[in-house]
């Protein structure tokens, strides 16, 4: 017992084992990331260097514990990170979605990283005690000791130095901020930070913004037009892009419906891409959210009725601020609990509700779905359930026929909601489309990688390709048939959903804004194929061959006769 004792009250077992801790993310980071091996190494040797300095500085290390308990609490969100997504540093979206995030989504998520988070927790709760134990011991660490880590700690903090500055002049990506850890993790929280207090601000700096947007039509010509987002759906378990289950009985079985084969999103984040969605972000620089108004406006601006409908929760995004702006808000979640949980079935009431009040005029309608989101068994009724064992016991490999089948069951549902919309706006009679996309996709454990979820800091080929769907009334047809003709003569021409719904939206509903780009629209003649881009972390925009696919993505358009890069 007294040796055990000794052990654990020995400043100098405590001083390894703080250093140990600290750079335990970097070890793993060591195997996991795909930068070049001097990159890796300089990861290794600098931070351990200067951990290793460090810890000398006060005679009991536990107060050095806690004058870098940042760089304790960044390494283990990084060590939970790595299990989840198996590579990357901490992504500032990582941050934002903590802060966006409801407490509901957290506890569906962090119950399926238990292992993680445990290991997390006991390694550095494990570190608080012992930096306790050091703080309260009569014993310290020798001088002796403390000169003998100077000794090696100094010169390999230098060898880290100099190895990184030769990295600079090897490896022209190589930035410290983006590539050391933690100084990357440190480094992504502050512009974290900074966008989201630039983000509570937007009331005020997008207040005098304008779409300066007229209506090229009539004002006593009826028409509806609605968009529908969809959440976490990805096309390639849609039955309509050759799925071999048959997840659209709904849709597939609607005239006028167009399909877009290569559609992908260009973020793999919700709080970025539905954005994108709603404003004309995409074609110009995704800054550019911090000052202008969605979509919303463009049409009030316009004339139309609005109506915004959402099964999300508010989240103090530019999603609320921009559904915040219709005529007719209606958050779904507002007043249930936490633990509550809503099907998007009630959607439809809401679309039905407005459609019966609608005595004519022009209406623009957002429906913001929850989709396919984690976890998936909770996104349907029971009684509607199509693919069984649907019962996921935990959110592992060894389950994925039940995981696919859950989610396969969510696509169904997403598919009734899309096509009762789309029925209802149809039953009208007027001048109508509906378009649907997803906000992102998932992976579900689809290949060596054992990936699963979405926004991962480096994005997969499942979590980008979605489905694009454009749906025209006989009315709208008759109407404005070189539209619809422009429709389908581009339907296999590859798209990045987030640069064309917006202006397919107003070029389809006959509104003129400085804002709109005929060659984004879909429905113009003026439409022209673009680069498709990604959105990374950073808020650069990235062609496809540099935003981090693997070989295993990239073999994936080649499967589906898609557009690489």
């Amino acid at each position: 017992m007294k040796s055990l004792k000794h052990i654990f009250t020995n400043q100098q077992y405590i001083y390894w084992l703080f250093v140990f801790m600290a750079i335990l993310p970097n070890i793993f980071m060591f195997f996991t990331e795909s930068t070049s091996l001097l990159t890796r190494i300089v990861q290794i040797v600098l931070p351990l260097g200067f951990f290793g300095f460090m810890f000398t500085l006060a005679k009991k290390p536990g107060k050095p514990f806690w004058w870098l308990f940042w760089f304790m609490f960044v390494g283990a969100f990084q060590i939970v990170l790595l299990w989840l997504y198996g590579e990357s540093p901490i992504a500032v979206d990582m941050f934002l979605n903590v802060l966006t995030t409801n407490p509901g989504e957290a506890t569906e998520l962090l119950s399926n990283l238990l292992v993680a988070v445990i290991f997390v927790v006991g390694l550095y709760g494990f570190g608080i005690v012992m930096s306790i134990v050091s703080w309260r011991a009569k014993t310290t660490l020798s001088d002796r000791f403390r000169r003998r880590q100077r000794i090696w700690s100094l010169p390999v903090l230098a060898l880290g130095a100099l190895l990184m500055i030769i990295n600079v002049f090897c490896d022209r990506g190589f930035k410290m901020q983006n590539d050391i850890f933690p100084i990357n993790g440190t480094y992504n929280v502050g512009i974290a930070i900074n966008r989201f207090a630039k983000q509570r601000n937007y009331e005020y700096t997008s207040k005098d913004f304008s779409y300066q947007a007229t209506n090229l039509r009539q004002d006593s010509l009826p028409e509806i037009y609605i968009l529908v987002i969809g959440e976490t759906s990805r096309a390639d378990n849609w039955s309509l892009y050759g799925y071999n289950r048959n997840t659209n009985p709904g849709t597939s079985a609607l005239p006028g419906l167009v399909v877009y084969r290569d559609a992908i999103t260009m973020s793999n984040t919700t709080h970025k891409s539905v954005p994108m969605l709603m404003s004309c972000a995409a074609s110009e620089q995704y800054d550019s959210l911090y000052y202008r108004k969605g979509i919303i406006t463009a049409y009030k601006e316009a004339g139309y009725q609005t109506a915004f409908y959402s099964n999300q929760r508010r989240n103090h995004s530019f999603i609320d601020a921009f559904g915040s702006e219709a005529h007719e808000v209606k958050f779904l979640k507002d007043n249930v609990s936490m633990a509550g949980n809503v099907f998007d079935d009630q959607l439809i009431d809401c679309v039905k509700q407005r459609l019966d009040s609608y005595n004519g005029g022009k209406l623009f309608i957002v429906v913001h779905m929850y989709g396919s989101h984690f976890n998936y068994k909770d996104r349907y009724p029971k009684n509607e359930t199509v693919f069984k064992p649907d019962n996921v016991i935990s959110a592992e490999k060894v389950y994925r026929e039940q995981l696919v089948n859950a989610y396969d069951n969510s696509i169904v549902n997403t598919d009734k909601v899309l096509s009762s919309i789309i029925r209802l706006v149809d039953a009208k009679g007027v001048s109508s489309a509906v378009i649907f996309t997803s906000d992102h996709g998932e992976d579900i454990f689809d290949d060596g990688r054992g990936r699963f979820l979405h926004a991962s800091p480096l994005p997969t080929y499942y979590q980008l390709r979605v489905p694009l769907l454009v749906w025209t009334s006989q009315v709208y047809i008759s109407n404005y048939p070189d539209a619809v003709a422009q429709l389908q003569a581009h339907k296999s021409i590859p798209v990045s959903t987030n640069m064309v719904v917006f202006h397919t939206l107003l070029d389809l509903s006959g509104i003129r804004s400085p804002y709109k780009k005929n060659s984004l629209a879909l429905s113009n003649k003026d439409f022209k194929p673009h680069k498709r881009l990604y959105i990374n972390d950073h808020n650069e925009m990235l062609s496809l061959d540099s935003c981090g696919l693997k070989q295993l993505d990239i073999d994936q358009f080649k499967k589906h006769n898609l557009q690489f890069p």
